[in-house]
C-alpha cells in the first residue's frame, strides 16, 4: 500500500501544487467577499475531498495508466487504499491551506486598518474559533461522504462512464429526498424530534459539546472512507481492464 500511495502522491504532485494555490486564493477571497473567516476552511476542506476523488480518477484513463499501474508490483487492493490514502491526504491539505489562510486574513486584518469594519469583521475571536472547528469537521464529513459515494463508481465503471452517471446518482441520493421531504409534507407543522436537536444543538455550544461533536463527526468520516474502501475494493477487483 505504501508504495502505490508514493505512487499516487507522485502523479498527483503538480495537480495538488496548482489546486492549494488555487485553494489558499478562494479561501482568501471568501473570508474577505464574506466579512468572515469562518466559512474559508470548511469550503476548501469540503472541495479538496471531493477534487481529490474526481481528480485522481481522471489520471486513470490517460495514456492507460490505470492498466499499466497493474503491471507494477501493486495488487488491486494496494491500488485501492493508496488511492483513498491520497484523496484523505488531498482534503487534509485543503484544511491546512484553508485554516492557514482564516489565521493569515485575521493577522492582516489586526494589523492593518481595513476599510469601514473589516478589520473587526475579520478578527478571530472565541466565538469564531468555535464555529470554525464545528464547520470545518461539517464539511469534511459531507466532502469524505461524497468522496466516499464517487469512488467506488469510478474503480468499478472507468472515468469515462461514471461521469455520464454520477450527476444522476447525486441527484438520487442527495437532492431527490430533500425534495420529496420539502414536498411530501411530512414537515409541516412540528418538526419530529425538535426539541431533541434543539438540546442537541445547545450543547454542541459548549466546549465538551464541541469537543464531542467534532470527534464524532470525524469519526464518521473515517467509517464511511473504510466501508467506501471495502466496496471499491471488491468492486475493483471484478472489473476487467
Amino acid at each position: 500500500m505504501r508504495r502505490a500511495y508514493l505512487i499516487e502522491l507522485t502523479i498527483f504532485r503538480d495537480y495538488g501544487k496548482q489546486l492549494l494555490a488555487l485553494g489558499f486564493l478562494v479561501a482568501v477571497l471568501v473570508g474577505c467577499g464574506m466579512q468572515t473567516v469562518l466559512a474559508a476552511p470548511s469550503i476548501i476542506t469540503c472541495m479538496f475531498f471531493m477534487m481529490g476523488a474526481m481528480g485522481a480518477a481522471a489520471y486513470d484513463e490517460q495514456n492507460d495508466w490505470g492498466r499499466f499501474r497493474l503491471t507494477l508490483p501493486l495488487s488491486r487492493s494496494d491500488v485501492v487504499l493508496g488511492r483513498y490514502a491520497a484523496i484523505v491526504t488531498l482534503g487534509l491539505g485543503g484544511m491546512a491551506v484553508g485554516l492557514l489562510a482564516a489565521f493569515a486574513i485575521s493577522a492582516v486584518a489586526g494589523a492593518v486598518e481595513l476599510p469601514g469594519e473589516l478589520s473587526q469583521a475579520l478578527t478571530l475571536d472565541p466565538g469564531t474559533l468555535s464555529g470554525m472547528a464545528f464547520a470545518t469537521t461539517f464539511c469534511l464529513l459531507i466532502g469524505a461522504t461524497v468522496a466516499s459515494v464517487v469512488t467506488p463508481i469510478y474503480f468499478r465503471l472507468g472515468q469515462t462512464k461514471a461521469t455520464q452517471l454520477l450527476p444522476t446518482i447525486i441527484v438520487m441520493l442527495f437532492v431527490l429526498p430533500v425534495v420529496f421531504l420539502g414536498n411530501s409534507g411530512l414537515l409541516d407543522g412540528a418538526l419530529p424530534g425538535a426539541e431533541q436537536i434543539a438540546a442537541f444543538l445547545a450543547y454542541i455550544e459548549t466546549p465538551g459539546g464541541l469537543a464531542v461533536g467534532c470527534t464524532g463527526m470525524v469519526a464518521a468520516a473515517v467509517v464511511i472512507l473504510g466501508i467506501s474502501a471495502a466496496i471499491s475494493l471488491r468492486l475493483y477487483e471484478t472489473r476487467e481492464l
